[in-house]
């Protein structure tokens, strides 16, 4: 399994909540750990199971990506990706909240953007895309 990483080498600040993010990338990475795996044992000649996590800085944004190359997921489900208790995993083997939790704390808790791209048994991306906060400002009003 390859891990590849593509950080840009800075990008502006975001203000975040440190144990809401670990939250999120938790759940993004076990889900694409967990098709990767999934797809390996499907025994398809030549597969590599990859995850890779980039990060870019937009204008006014900081984007982190998390892409497998796993057993992506049925591009006609789309619009329950992020509905509570939805889940592609095996009765038992998913709770199906991890995507809701992630969605929520991305978009209402830091005013960011969770969106997916897939194909079925190709790959699932998951981009995350927070707003660029002027810290010095919000530090100032704070006081």
């Amino acid at each position: 399994m390859r891990l590849i990483k593509d950080f840009v080498p800075a990008v502006e600040k975001v203000e975040v909540v440190p144990q809401e993010m670990e939250r999120v990338f938790l759940n993004l990475f076990n889900n694409a750990f967990y098709a990767v795996q999934q797809r390996q044992e499907q025994a398809v000649q030549g597969y590599v199971p990859e995850v890779r996590v980039s990060t870019r800085q937009l204008e006014s944004r900081v984007e982190v990506r998390v892409r497998d190359n796993g057993t992506g997921i049925a591009v006609n489900l789309k619009n329950k990706f992020f509905q509570p208790f939805f889940t592609t995993k095996p009765s038992g083997e998913g709770t199906g909240l991890g995507l809701s939790l992630s969605y929520n704390i991305i978009t209402k808790g830091h005013g960011g953007k969770l969106q997916v791209e897939t194909e079925k048994d190709e790959y699932a991306e998951f981009s995350i895309s927070l707003p660029v906060r002027d810290l010095v400002a919000a530090d100032e009003a704070a006081v």
